[in-house]
């Protein structure tokens, strides 16, 4: 209910002064929002957007450059030291093209959806992402913020629905296998098999157009998205024949599964970690509340975010208004303005 925190049955009263019931009204509207923003912050350029999907091929090209040339020539020990470095350099000028591609899908690259749909399609697919899919699941999730019933993802349990694993998991070692397999696996399973997810009345998954995540319109975008798949399978396939298992892991498979896990970390910590985060059932969900409930931004994840189109934007501002560009809010004040306005409006 209105109460926050993971594995809360959401009490009316304060527990040590941690959960806290948020259920005042906000004190400004939508429009009110929408009109603190200055006009050209939802102008979306295509060019603009274009130099930043650019900018980032390049600087993954020098990377991998880098990587494929100088690392074989060092040392054993020095090796094994510069692999991580690499694998942590390219998966976070990735997670910028994941971002891009994440942008698209909510509309925000271009004025042109077949460009958007194009240019996400074309990023997801390469970093093993189901572009359509996820689109149309995300914006479930933008529809339902903090809903314990309608929401896609990040539902906390309630206590009386707490699994006996997660009861013995609730020590440091426990946290940290948690934790591992969360940015590891967490993604995937979540893909495949809708893990910590929406319930559903079957069984459902990202890449099965008939699955009830999507609308009957748009089943045929999945297939679309599931050949994009195949074409990187295959293509990988291609590349494991001629360069071997070991470098297409080493050069892209390890990357790509720190994108995932960049990605999980960032939204963990916007959606899911702090216990007065508040979350609505029912009868007391408002749209623009749940919008509202994300955490702030973290500064801890500076460092991880600044290359990759600054995806620790205010989480407030991106459920709210999606379509303003990541690249616009980076570069114009508006971002400050707008956590300004939010936290003036606290109680």
């Amino acid at each position: 209910m209105g109460a926050g925190g993971p594995m809360s049955d959401a009490p009316d009263q304060a527990k040590d002064g941690i959960l806290k019931r948020v259920l005042i009204d906000p004190p400004f509207s939508l429009s009110d929002l929408k009109k603190a923003i200055p006009a050209h912050c939802f102008e979306r350029s295509v060019i603009r957007s274009s130099y930043y999907v650019v900018h980032d091929l390049i600087v993954t090209y020098v990377f991998y450059f880098l990587a494929n040339t100088y690392i074989p020539l060092l040392p054993t020990p020095l090796a094994y030291l510069a692999w991580p470095v690499y694998w942590f350099c390219q998966a976070s000028i990735l997670t910028g093209l994941w971002v891009i591609g994440h942008e698209c899908g909510h509309h925000a690259f271009s004025e042109y959806q077949l460009v958007d749909d194009i240019v996400g399609l074309i990023l997801h697919s390469a970093l093993f992402t189901p572009y359509f899919s996820w689109k149309y699941s995300h914006r479930s999730h933008h529809a339902n913020t903090n809903s314990l019933d309608n929401d896609e993802v990040y539902i906390p349990k309630r206590k009386s629905k707490v699994m006996i694993y997660s009861k013995v998991l609730n020590n440091p070692p426990g946290r940290v296998f948690t934790l591992v397999f969360r940015l590891t696996l967490g993604f995937p399973l979540y893909l495949l098999t809708n893990v910590s997810g929406k319930k559903y009345e079957r069984f459902a998954n990202h890449f099965d157009p008939l699955s009830p995540i999507f609308a009957e319109r748009e089943r045929i975008q999945v297939m679309l998205l599931d050949l994009g798949i195949i074409d990187v399978v295959y293509a990988l396939k291609l590349l494991v024949a001629a360069k071997g298992f070991t470098w297409v892991m080493c050069m892209y498979g390890i990357p790509v599964i720190g994108v995932h896990a960049f990605f999980v970390l960032i939204t963990y910590l916007h959606h899911a970690t702090h216990l007065s985060l508040p979350h609505y059932d029912s009868t007391e969900w408002k749209w623009i509340e749940g919008a509202l409930s994300p955490s702030l931004n973290s500064p801890s994840l500076t460092m991880l975010t600044k290359p990759n189109t600054d995806s620790q934007c205010s989480p407030q501002f991106y459920h709210i208004i999606s379509q303003v560009q990541r690249q616009t809010k980076r570069k114009d004040k508006t971002k400050n303005d707008f956590i300004d306005m939010l936290t003036a409006s606290q109680p």
